[in-house]
């Protein structure tokens, strides 16, 4: 394995595993484990964020993004992205976004990326 795939893969775990271990303490109606693991391989492979403190709420906007433009890749439903934003941002104890939580039509954004 090249050494920044290696690098890569220990930011990933390490991040995966931390944002686990906080989410067993928290109730889920679901498991989060996807969209854990979706969040960790995006922070790992498109940002130069080594732990977990360092994520901030631009971070999270910028997955949202990803998520967005490339839901068909993923094998992503409108429900699992919604998921996987209610699950990222009560985990790093972020203050939602209208833009989190606004699925409604007239967000004309939003369904503008989803095509």
């Amino acid at each position: 394995m090249r050494n920044s795939s290696f690098q890569k893969e220990q930011v990933y775990q390490e991040i995966f595993t931390q944002l686990t271990e906080s989410s067993s303490a928290q109730p889920f109606h679901s498991s989060p484990s996807k969209p854990i693991r979706l969040f960790s391989m995006y922070v790992a492979n498109y940002t130069s964020i080594k732990k977990v403190e360092q994520i901030d709420e631009d971070c999270v906007k910028e997955y949202f993004q990803y998520l967005l433009q490339n839901h068909k890749r993923l094998s992503l439903s409108l429900s699992d992205i919604k998921k996987s934003m209610k699950v990222i941002v009560d985990l790093l104890g972020m203050e939602e976004e209208q833009n989190f939580r606004d699925f409604s039509l007239s967000n004309t954004t939003l369904w503008e990326n989803l095509k």
